[in-house]
């Protein structure tokens, strides 16, 4: 008896692992943006760690682009992470959406900027596989996802409002609130093709502000110029989205949502944001997430969220 429980759990055993590494397989050719069924699926990394990674997938049946959606790279900043956790139930039609609500997990855990390791929107320089920062492992992740995406979106909150020019303390070139983040106008491809990121940026915020009733909520597009030796934010050449753009020639961008306003009008209008990214790229859903900030209330509630 005791032989035939052994192979028993030889065949068990076999078999999990077939399956496994056939729904890894599955999970590849879902971000490669080339479904040919509707598609979802949840992966955990660093499971039963206090860093793990939940990431959601959803594909469309007809083939169309993959827009990869990253949040919670800082933990302070709720109405990116909250926002992002609405899009994980969407039923895409057309195109592949990629959905990292919650990135650096420690960090939402503490409601603070930096998880383990600092600042992890500072260590997209490092190189890949190499244990220099607690926060290596969940970088390299967010990498591998990147190099299958076709647009990659990281989610924000900042103080006040950006302003081009300055008009008050709350509202000038130093603030991050409300506004389209690039780090480049256009981006000269090794091809010889540009991305036209300025121009792309300038779409999203048009269809965002065409939905946003006050003008002192438009989004502005705030070019970061994050490569030439005058830029005023040489920090930002370790991000997300400078790697996504200069080492992996991706579409990337973020969106700040304002600090200076509630929560459900932040998740509100970063959900505008996003749902203006989808139409501008061509990724369609049957279930977008509701923009109404009292109806977004209502959710948190619910959810026993609000702040």
């Amino acid at each position: 008896m005791a032989n035939y429980w052994r192979i028993y759990v030889l065949v068990f055993s076999l078999f999990i692992a077939v399956f496994c590494a056939s729904d890894f397989f599955t999970i590849r050719q879902s971000i490669s943006s080339k479904p040919s069924k509707p598609f979802v699926h949840v992966q955990r990394f660093f499971g039963g760690t206090n860093q793990e990674v939940a990431v959601h997938i959803i594909s469309g049946e007809e083939k169309g682009p993959a827009l990869l959606i990253f949040a919670g790279i800082h933990g302070d900043e709720a109405g990116g992470y909250l926002t992002a956790e609405r899009y994980a139930d969407v039923k895409i039609k057309k195109g592949t959406l990629i959905v990292v609500p919650r990135l650096n997990l420690p960090a939402v855990v503490k409601g603070k900027r930096q998880g383990l390791g600092g600042d992890m929107n500072r260590l997209f320089h490092l190189p890949e596989n190499h244990n220099t920062s607690p926060d290596s492992k969940v970088v390299d992740l967010a990498k591998t996802l990147i190099k299958r995406a076709d647009y990659v979106l990281n989610l924000h909150q900042g103080s006040g409002f950006y302003s081009p020019t300055w008009i008050s303390p709350k509202r000038n070139p130093s603030r991050w609130g409300q506004c389209n983040v690039i780090d480049a106008l256009i981006f000269d491809l090794p091809n010889g093709d540009k991305l036209e990121l300025a121009s792309f940026a300038e779409k999203i915020a048009y269809r965002s502000n065409s939905k946003i009733r006050d003008k002192k909520f438009h989004f502005q597009v705030n070019n970061t110029n994050t490569a030439s030796n005058t830029s005023l934010h040489k920090e930002q050449r370790r991000s997300l989205t400078y790697y996504a753009l200069y080492k992996q020639h991706k579409h990337a961008l973020a969106f700040e949502a304002t600090k200076n306003c509630t929560l459900p009008q932040a998740i509100a209008f970063l959900t505008i944001a996003i749902n203006s990214i989808m139409e501008e790229v061509g990724i369609q859903s049957e279930n977008l997430p509701a923009t109404d900030p009292l109806t977004i209330r209502k959710e948190l509630r619910e959810k026993k969220l609000e702040m």
